[in-house]
């Protein structure tokens, strides 16, 4: 029978999806690209890992909520304290702890300036992904499935962390100087892209292989339905990123101010389809069975 939780759990973890990469991608923009972009868009990006934070944090405690509420049956139980005392002994507890505390370093780290700096960003940015590497189907086989998330995760934050960023440098991109800095930028991410992609897309489909099990489970579950429609989607952001990288950056170097344009519109198909890959991200963690686990 449909209960609200149905909702309620993929909802919120597509919220903390969105809070988790929007937060470390950002840190990890900051990382890699701070010293080349201008001030502008320095403070833009440190607003948006602020949003992302404080929106991670609220998150992390509706997620304890709906986990109770769903123990209970009604949404009474979300609030009560024996109910939530489980959720927080359970993995979903312990990561939900994991995934507070990197929130909370990278609300400090905003405010805060001292040596050691990027390195704090960094750890708070793992702290933040492999949250989500202590709970559900990352412990299926103990560690191995657990470097795997965790590497498609890292690839993903460093992805998706960039779109805004670069699309707010899209907008500024109005004379030579700007968009000469924006084709720096834009190369520059290309390039660690090229080495980054690969391994996400290595890492996730082994992860994705070893839960489904088979290729007759990924043709005839639910589960395994669902994951094809993301990797469909996925496969769709590839080729947009590549289009962005063999042809409208070539033409940003080449002096061509229009090509700030083309760039900004092809990021916002890429941003529309990220949204859709964490749609079904969401489903897949919160809604639907593995079918190794529905076989028996």
């Amino acid at each position: 029978m449909f209960e609200i939780w149905d909702i309620l759990r993929p909802l919120t973890k597509f919220g903390l999806y969105l809070a988790m990469l929007g937060a470390a991608g950002g840190l990890i923009f900051e990382v890699l690209f701070r010293h080349r972009v201008p001030e502008a868009t320095a403070i833009h990006v440190s607003r948006l890992i602020a949003v992302a934070a404080w929106a991670g944090l609220v998150l992390v405690g509706v997620r304890l909520a709906v986990a109770a509420g769903s123990l209970g049956g009604d949404l009474a139980s979300m609030r009560d304290p024996v109910l939530v005392g489980l959720v927080m002994q359970s993995p979903l507890g312990l990561s939900s702890m994991i995934a507070g505390i990197g929130f909370a370093m990278i609300t400090v780290i905003g405010r805060v300036k001292a040596r050691g700096e990027q390195a704090a960003r960094i750890v708070a940015a793992a702290t933040v992904l492999l949250s989500l590497t202590v709970a559900g189907h990352a412990t299926m086989l103990g560690a191995i499935t657990g470097v795997l998330l965790a590497l498609h995760l890292g690839g993903v934050a460093f992805w998706l962390g960039a779109l805004l960023p670069l699309r707010q440098l899209c907008g500024g991109a109005g004379d030579v100087t700007s968009a000469a800095m924006l084709a720096d930028v834009a190369d520059r991410f290309g390039r660690i892209a090229q080495r980054v992609v690969p391994v996400l897309i290595v890492a996730g489909g082994v992860y994705a292989a070893i839960l489904t099990g088979s290729v007759a489970a990924m043709l005839t579950s639910g589960y395994g339905l669902a994951l094809l429609v993301k990797i469909g989607l996925v496969a769709g952001l590839l080729w947009l990123a590549a289009r962005n990288r063999f042809r409208i950056v070539p033409a940003l170097q080449a002096g061509d101010l229009s090509a700030a344009l083309r760039l900004r519109r092809m990021i916002d198909r890429e941003i529309l389809v990220a949204i859709a890959v964490l749609v079904m991200s969401s489903l897949l963690t919160s809604s639907l069975t593995l079918p190794m686990r529905s076989m028996g």
